[in-house]
């Protein structure tokens, strides 16, 4: 069961929950870019699929399908530097989205402490589809890229490192 820590004090700070990506050209050892400089907001939905059916007597069977978990309109300023926006930019650019088909995602929980005080729980999401939804701009302002982040539901939880080192790492839970 998840423990709050400190840093749920009275509440939990939205920059306590961070989403890494996936930046490797190779594909063979992830490079971990944090995301979120100029997004004002996440959103997971769950998009549960419950389906109710009520029977002759007026009994309700409730089923719970896959849930299909989506971040919508997340928006991704251009940045230099930032692997991720040259990402998008390219498969936009190129109108080549099949980059963007099978992306890593972790999701760090810094407010629930892992296996040790050290240590936060996490996920490793892979899989994950990146849609394009606009490239946006306004005036005196930035440009940047409206996405949906779909998850697979290939999901590995686990744990990393409160604070981040030079290197971003990801432990999986043991297999009891």
């Amino acid at each position: 069961m998840a423990e709050f820590n400190s840093y749920a004090n009275p509440k939990v700070e939205t920059k306590r929950f961070k989403i890494y990506a996936d930046v490797s050209e190779s594909g063979l050892a992830p490079e971990w870019e944090l995301q979120g400089r100029g997004v004002e907001s996440w959103t997971v939905e769950e998009n549960q699929d419950v389906e109710k059916k009520t029977d002759v007597l007026g009994y309700v069977d409730i089923e719970r399908g896959t849930a299909q978990p989506t971040q919508s309109g997340v928006a991704i300023k251009l940045r230099k530097g930032s692997k991720f926006a040259e990402m998008l930019f390219n498969a936009w650019f190129k109108r080549d989205t099949s980059k963007l088909d099978a992306v890593k995602m972790l999701q760090k929980f810094e407010f629930a402490d892992g296996a040790d005080e050290n240590t936060c729980l996490a996920r490793l999401e892979e899989d994950v589809m990146i849609a394009i939804n606009n490239f946006t701009g306004e005036a005196g302002g930035c440009l940047g890229f409206e996405v949906d982040i779909h998850y697979a539901n290939k999901t590995t939880t686990g744990t990393m490192p409160k604070v981040d080192g030079e290197a971003i790492t990801f432990t999986p839970d043991s297999a009891e």
